[in-house]
């Protein structure tokens, strides 16, 4: 993988131009219409109506947001699995939901792939099936149960006891997105005729495993993973299984404070010693999960953690780059913030005079929208 990448380290192929207030439309439609870019090579990420430049930090901030608005039920693509470890799986109406479903799936493929090509992790934790396909594997019936847990239950119980009485027939019910309307799907010809026997279940389960985890959204799945493949090669997703898939695209989801530190330097008058450097991480331990992410995401420009750990941070050339806090003078006057420097992974954090007065300067951060997060940039 790294040997691929270097063919395209260092070219700058174009700068998207994006519209806060229109932030999918923009990325999408000029990432489908210009010619000039290509994903393989550097590109940078210039907000319209904003002062910051980009030197690889609003990049990792645009593949983070971006991959949540890709995600979201407002578009309609994808949506969540009925198991109890949430993951995202394709919508079956994801066309009624959206016009130009098709292309947003192989827009998909292209940031999913961007995102693992860069080693910024996001939060697309995609269903297992899913990740079979990128990996080169056939699902199996077993993997119904990453979908929707009590009917890869009901299909259990079907095979392993004998059939008495009426238990339906060759359709599924699927819900129509507008009106909730129920829509019954045939699963062999005139399927709606043909009734569940002892005789013929095993055929009938088969059909309904390769509807829900395949034929349902055949095309749309083709679609992503035509997108994907454009930037990565199949031979480099092949090398890897489902769960190596998943930690490489999506990073780790707990974040070690002891990891951190560990994997951190310290820059002018700063040393692990420092007091300033206690109050530091004394805050960050006390924060929740969701809080930890934010502060990382200001941080560093993505709220996951890499695979390997803090020591998997890199910097906007793509070399492996160590967290820096570096001390700022403290004035006094207002204007004492910690400042984020993401295409670096490094803060400049003033010398507060009290651990409540770091305490205060983190909890701002972690409550201010992201676009404002950015302007230091």
């Amino acid at each position: 993988g790294d040997v691929y990448k270097r063919q395209y380290q260092r070219r700058v192929h174009g700068t998207l131009l994006i519209e806060r207030s229109h932030f999918l439309r923009d990325s999408f439609e000029q990432l489908r219409t210009r010619t000039d870019l290509d994903l393989r090579g550097d590109v940078r990420i210039h907000y319209l109506d904003e002062c910051c430049q980009d030197a690889g930090g609003l990049f990792k901030e645009w593949l983070t947001v971006l991959t949540g608005e890709l995600l979201s039920p407002k578009l309609g693509l994808f949506v969540k699995t009925k198991t109890p470890q949430v993951a995202y799986i394709i919508n079956v109406n994801s066309d009624k939901c959206c016009a130009k479903h098709l292309d947003y799936f192989y827009f998909c493929g292209q940031i999913f792939a961007k995102a693992l090509f860069e080693n910024v992790a996001i939060k697309a934790y995609l269903c297992k099936p899913l990740l079979k396909q990128l990996v080169g594997l056939k699902s199996s019936r077993e993997d119904l149960k990453y979908i929707d847990t009590e009917l890869w239950r009901s299909m259990e119980y079907l095979s392993a006891n004998k059939i008495e009485g009426d238990v339906g027939n060759f359709t599924v019910t699927e819900i129509a997105p507008v009106g909730n309307k129920s829509i019954t799907v045939e699963l062999k010809k005139d399927g709606r005729n043909v009734a569940i026997t002892e005789k013929n279940k095993a055929e009938f389960i088969d059909l309904a495993c390769k509807y829900y985890l395949s034929n349902s959204t055949k095309t749309q799945r083709y679609t992503l993973a035509e997108g994907f493949f454009s930037l990565i090669p199949k031979e480099i997703t092949q090398a890897l299984d489902c769960d190596e898939l998943e930690l490489f695209l999506c990073g780790d989801s707990i974040i070690s404070i002891e990891d951190w530190k560990a994997n951190t330097r310290y820059a002018g008058n700063y040393n692990k010693d420092h007091q300033v450097v206690r109050w530091f991480w004394e805050v960050l331990s006390q924060l929740s999960g969701s809080e930890l992410e934010s502060f990382l995401h200001f941080c560093t420009g993505s709220n996951r953690v890499p695979a390997e750990g803090f020591a998997g941070l890199t910097s906007n050339n793509g070399k492996r780059s160590r967290f820096v806090v570096e001390s700022r003078e403290f004035k006094g006057n207002g204007t004492d913030f910690v400042v984020a420097h993401t295409c670096f992974n490094k803060v400049e954090v003033p010398e507060y005079r009290s651990v409540e007065e770091m305490r205060k300067a983190i909890k701002t951060i972690i409550s201010t929208p992201i676009c404002y997060q950015f302007s230091f940039e």
